[in-house]
């Protein structure tokens, strides 16, 4: 039986050895050869071929190799590995020496196979990405005892019902990214403690930052008010008043112990001492963290989530929240609402979580678009009460529905089948409640593109609202992502919300074209969000992947039926979605490989070229 720790690492070096051929790292993808045999190498008969395999044979120089074993693909990237080892095979007078690598040593052998000029050039970020895996194996690890437990525990969890969905989500992460784990910067401690898996709770520790210099949003007044209960709001203030605290020209902000710990007081050192920040309790309430760690879920339940900056790195970000984030949700979900108010298919199906109520640190004399003040700050997000509080609604992130569990089952997905249609149900009806969520999902953000608007659409900021079993609308968080194509939004009569972006990075919120708003929908929405679902449901229940993938090409088509969809719109989406052999693909590896400096609160971001899955959906 293996350990935890290699299912972790096989399971790293598969994301990482398809995201290598996806994106033609190293040109890799054109130099190998994918066959049926390599005669030189006599040792690969103790690794024979299934039906459909081949090995792919990487020559890096004269005496070394790369060898594993592939199937060739229909949708989204032309070939997969199929299946662990990877092998290195060193030429020597005795013969061929093969070795099995984990994620590390395929990287580092790659990384060593060109010289210091293309490595310089390409693989600036090598060791930092090294290092990355490293954590990705251990944190794995790590993701896959919990899921034991967490899995194991059904509907016996302590975990409320939203809570434990939450916990299911974070099992995947990001779907298909080899590091999506990786959190740098905790140890094993820390990751036990404070990831979502593990399902802990733990209280918020409390610091009082004059008022000067705070800003907040328009509806933020007091945040102990909503998330502590009545007797650790008296325990706050005795503490503030035991230090001589006024509340007048102090305003008590909580902040992750974590980040308590191990950040605040070295990157606010100079403030403490001068006391603009005085630490005031430890400890206060009961929170786990969501399957976004930064966003915390008060342990009873409850409409209110915090969201605290952690300063950990997760696919190369750094987990602060700088005030210009939440400023930009905050104008984000104006506008939003602003567009389901006008819009009748949206009314009543698309809901938003309220973000307004946010706190930021700000020193008029320091640069507001360093890191600093994202590390003080919080936001704290209110769930509709109409959704929380009704018996008969659940509420499901739609990257739960892509998690399989340890006994090979997909936990999310099966409880809403079964509560449909019974205990017994199979292909038919696993279509079927795929068909349901995919075209609500397509429909709605279809609908938000008419309208030069695309929110956040993968699968961990997409809440499925499920109402007697069938799939009733959708609940969106985590506004400050929310992309605008302006031409199209103007002339629906909205106005540009001017988002606050740092100068000199580029504005990925707003898009010239509507075809680049469109393709966060094509590489989120669709290739991120539903291929993850697809792609367990395709596996679990034993459905050839083309049978979803025509789901997804009908629900666009019904689209399309809209009378009330001007034409520029039906032909942006008919041509891109549909009609083009291509699609644009999001990078995973490589920009992390090419990463320079810290990046801040952004993750490093690159595009690339598919074909169109809809396409080859027809022709399967």
């Amino acid at each position: 039986m293996k350990t935890w720790h290699e299912e972790a690492s096989e399971t790293v070096l598969l994301d990482l050895a398809n995201a290598l051929l996806h994106e033609n790292v190293l040109g890799i993808a054109d130099k190998g050869a994918v066959t049926s045999n390599v005669p030189d190498i006599p040792s690969l008969s103790q690794y024979p071929l299934e039906e459909d395999e081949l090995y792919f044979h990487l020559r890096l120089n004269p005496g070394l190799a790369v060898v594993f074993r592939v199937r060739r693909q229909r949708f989204i990237q032309s070939l997969k590995i199929s299946r662990v080892p990877v092998l290195s095979v060193t030429e020597s007078p005795a013969g061929p020496s093969v070795k099995l690598l984990d994620p590390v040593e395929l990287m580092q052998v790659l990384g060593a196979s060109v010289s210091k000029e293309e490595q310089s050039a390409k693989l600036p970020n090598l060791e930092g990405f090294l290092e990355e895996l490293r954590d990705a194996v251990e944190h794995t690890a790590l993701s896959y005892e919990a899921a034991h437990e967490l899995c194991g525990e059904g509907h016996s969890s302590r975990s409320s019902p939203l809570h434990r969905m939450e916990r299911l989500s974070s099992l995947r992460d990001r779907p298909f990214h080899p590091t999506s784990r990786a959190k740098r910067g905790w140890d094993s401690g820390d990751y036990r403690k404070y990831s979502p898996e593990f399902g802990c709770e733990f209280g918020l520790d409390w610091v009082a930052v004059r008022r000067r210099y705070m800003i907040k949003g328009p509806s933020a007044e007091d945040a102990a008010s909503m998330i502590l209960d009545d007797s650790e709001c008296r325990q706050l203030q005795t503490a503030m008043a035991s230090l001589g605290i006024d509340s007048n020209d102090y305003l008590a902000v909580p902040v992750h112990p974590w980040q308590m710990q191990y950040v605040l007081p070295f990157v606010f050192a100079e403030e403490i001492e001068r006391k603009h920040v005085i630490p005031i309790a430890q400890g206060l309430g009961k929170f786990a963290a969501t399957s976004s760690v930064r966003a915390l879920a008060q342990v009873h339940g409850g409409r209110y989530h915090i969201k605290l900056p952690v300063g950990i790195y997760s696919l190369a970000a750094l987990r602060v929240l700088p005030p210009r984030y939440l400023y930009n949700a905050e104008k984000g979900q104006e506008l939003l609402r602003q567009v389901i108010d006008k819009e009748p298919l949206l009314r009543g199906k698309l809901h938003l979580c309220d973000e307004k109520r946010w706190w930021g640190y700000h020193d008029p004399e320091g640069d507001p678009f360093e890191d600093k003040p994202g590390h003080l700050a919080c936001m704290v997000r209110e769930y509709p009460s109409r959704l929380t509080e009704k018996q008969d609604v659940r509420l499901v992130a739609m990257s739960a529905l892509a998690v399989m569990d340890p006994a090979g089952r997909v936990p999310a997905f099966d409880e809403l089948a079964a509560a449909r249609f019974g205990a017994h149900y199979g292909k038919l009806q696993v279509l079927t409640l795929f068909r349901d969520i995919c075209q609500l999902f397509i429909e709605t953000m279809l609908v938000c593109f008419r309208y030069g608007i695309m929110p956040e659409v993968h699968g961990q900021n997409v809440l499925v609202i499920i109402e007697k079993g069938h799939a009733a609308g959708l609940l969106l968080r985590d506004h400050d992502t929310i992309r605008l194509h302006l031409p199209w939004l103007e002339r629906e009569g909205f106005a540009d919300p001017q988002y606050v972006v740092k100068p000199g990075t580029p504005n990925s919120l707003i898009n010239e074209t509507p075809e680049l708003l469109l393709s966060y929908f094509q590489t989120l929405g669709i290739q991120v969000n539903l291929y993850a679902i697809i792609d367990v449901l395709s596996r679990t229940y034993s459905i050839d992947e083309s049978e979803f993938w025509r789901e997804i090409q009908r629900s666009i088509q019904s689209c399309l039926h809209n009378p009330g969809l001007p034409e520029t719109v039906r032909g942006v989406i008919a041509h891109r979605l549909l009609e083009s052999s291509s699609w644009p693909t999001r990078m995973l590896i490589t920009p992390l490989l090419k990463r320079t400096g810290t990046g801040g609160g952004s993750m490093p971001a690159g595009a690339g070229e598919t074909g169109n899955p809809l396409r080859a959906a027809v022709k399967a």
